[in-house]
């Protein structure tokens, strides 16, 4: 107990003298934070070697003067090409303190102050053993050398060789904080309290530590490296808002939180059904090729690789409002109601790893990693209006990106009643004012129509209310009742996983987010498709606009 306290003392006592010395000696700041603390690791593993300390002062920048000679000795040996496996004169301190359990214990709390000096060197071992970079990436995304990067590597290793293998398995939220992002779906309040979590990172964190196995206060506190008396505030909102709850004396997230696995489980799910929903879509399409061309609507003679992207949008959005299974568990009468007043689902995803988590369960550049859902003018503010739908686009594969949206569906409601108007009139541009002949010519420059002469050509599919009733009444019905059977055993697949993994969400939670499981069936039969060549791929995200946008007449 009294070694412990002299630590506070010295880190208390020295922590500003000992960096502005640092940073005299070496020049920079960020070589300071590093140098600075090599010496408070060696103080403290020194005191632990001694069973008296005569004169504190002394002692402290003695073995500051030590540390500086050794640090430009390493320097030296780096400089030419040599990279020493301990310190310099032969002493490796570090894996001595590591092997005391009593001083593990205090280095554990300790490392939690002494690595806000080094935020550099601390990011720099974030990126290669938690985010799996190598040195070469580390030295592009820093904006520094390879020696530079390897050299820390080295003195980090050197310094806490134990606690990197604790840091690369746990993933401690002391050095690298989770991100979550939260959102309501609903009936919103004017001030939801999904607003005040993502402010928080605190919050953030608590709801992602709970997600699935409880957590005490306790751990919560070794794991995030805040004392109980920071967390208890926030744990008790979270509990009074219902955002956590508790199973004795555990903490648990009470809603779904989206990640990886999550991901790459709906992945494996459709991969397994992939003959029983994606392909029996593609192929029905196909063999009634014939029917669907047979019912003229504009675009109906479009190549059926080209034909097939608006035709499985719009059954999409068919099944999603016909289907009584997806109805049920969408509605939102299932909403839970909020401490806050709103009515909604809690939709979270674990932001943590960095990287853009595509739709497909994939994380590289694929072409699947945006995704925007269908939008539709029969929906305000995420509510279905009264009036029927005459605007449709499926926001997906590389055409997803917010600079490629095609302005009818991000423009005001007059704006795009104007262009609905101006794009459906496929004869005659004749007779437009100025406002719409500068629209006409935003349209062809964005690739929606091409111009030929004096005549104009959507290039996406136009339907007439009485030709979109026909297609779904001879080929989307009897399609939805063939694949209907499947998507309720996908629907009892996906609800079995979320309440395993995540056992105190709450019903409503549970079905909204398995309806979205459902709902990509349609996305997954899109990247199938493409996998076996059966639709098209634009060469570039603005080539890919046109293919999904639909308008009705």
């Amino acid at each position: 107990m009294e070694t412990q306290k002299l630590y506070a003392k010295i880190t208390n006592d020295y922590s500003a003298k000992i960096l502005n010395w640092a940073i005299k000696k070496t020049g920079n700041r960020t070589a300071g934070e590093d140098l600075s603390q090599e010496v408070f690791l060696q103080i403290f593993v020194a005191i632990s070697k001694q069973e008296r300390i005569e004169k504190l002062e002394n002692f402290i920048w003695k073995t500051a003067h030590y540390v500086w000679c050794n640090h430009v000795r390493a320097l030296t040996r780096c400089s030419s090409g040599q990279m020493p496996e301990a310190l310099p004169d032969g002493t490796d301190f570090a894996q001595d303190y590591a092997d005391n359990d009593e001083l593990q214990r205090s280095l554990f709390n300790m490392r939690r102050k002494i690595a806000n000096l080094s935020n550099h060197q601390r990011n720099i071992v974030i990126l290669h053993y938690l985010d799996g970079l190598s040195i070469r990436n580390i030295a592009q995304k820093l904006e520094t050398t390879e020696s530079a990067v390897t050299w820390h590597l080295f003195d980090a290793r050197k310094k806490v060789k134990k606690e990197l293998k604790i840091m690369k398995n746990e993933n401690s939220y002391v050095y690298s904080p989770g991100k979550m992002g939260i959102s309501p779906s609903g009936d919103i309040p004017q001030k939801p309290d999904t607003d005040k979590i993502n402010d928080s990172l605190i919050r953030q964190n608590l709801c992602l530590l709970c997600c699935g196995e409880g957590k005490t206060i306790d751990e919560l506190t070794e794991l995030m490296g805040v004392p109980k008396s920071y967390l208890g505030y926030d744990i008790d909102w979270l509990v009074e808002r219902e955002f956590l709850v508790m199973d004795g004396k555990r903490y648990q997230t009470s809603f779904i939180i989206i990640n990886r696995r999550y991901f790459e489980y709906r992945k494996k799910v459709y991969l397994k059904n992939k003959a029983d929903i994606s392909d029996k879509i593609i192929d029905y399409f196909s063999e009634n090729e014939a029917v669907i061309r047979e019912i003229g609507f504009y675009g109906s003679d479009f190549p059926l690789e080209r034909l097939m992207w608006p035709i499985i949008t719009m059954f999409i959005s068919y099944v999603s409002w016909k289907s009584e299974l997806l109805l049920g568990l969408k509605s939102h009468d299932n909403c839970a109601i909020h401490a806050d007043g709103g009515k909604y689902h809690v939709m979270a995803s674990d932001k943590s790893d960095g990287h853009a988590i595509d739709i497909s369960g994939r994380y590289d550049n694929s072409g699947w990693e945006d995704f925007w859902g269908i939008w539709s003018d029969s929906y305000e503010n995420g509510k279905l209006t009264k009036n029927p739908g005459t605007c449709y686009w499926l926001g997906v594969y590389n055409f997803a990106k917010q600079e490629t949206r095609p302005e009818i569906v991000t423009c005001d409601e007059n704006t795009r009643k104007l262009l609905h108007k101006l794009y459906c009139n496929i004869q005659d541009y004749g007779g437009l004012n100025v406002n719409e002949r500068e629209k006409l010519a935003e349209a062809v420059e964005s690739g929606l129509i091409t111009k030929n002469g004096n005549a104009y050509t959507p290039n996406f599919v136009i339907f007439s209310k009485t030709q979109l009733a026909t297609l779904q009444e001879k080929v989307y019905a009897p399609l939805l009742v063939a694949i209907e059977p499947k998507l309720d055993t996908l629907a009892k697949q996906f609800s079995k996983n979320h309440q395993t993994n995540f056992p105190n969400a709450k019903e409503g939670n549970i079905n909204y987010h398995t309806y979205l499981d459902l709902w990509m069936f349609g996305i997954f039969s899109l990247m199938f498709a493409a996998k076996d060549n059966k639709i098209c791929i634009p060469d570039t995200p603005e080539e890919g606009v046109p293919l999904t946008l639909v308008l009705v007449k």
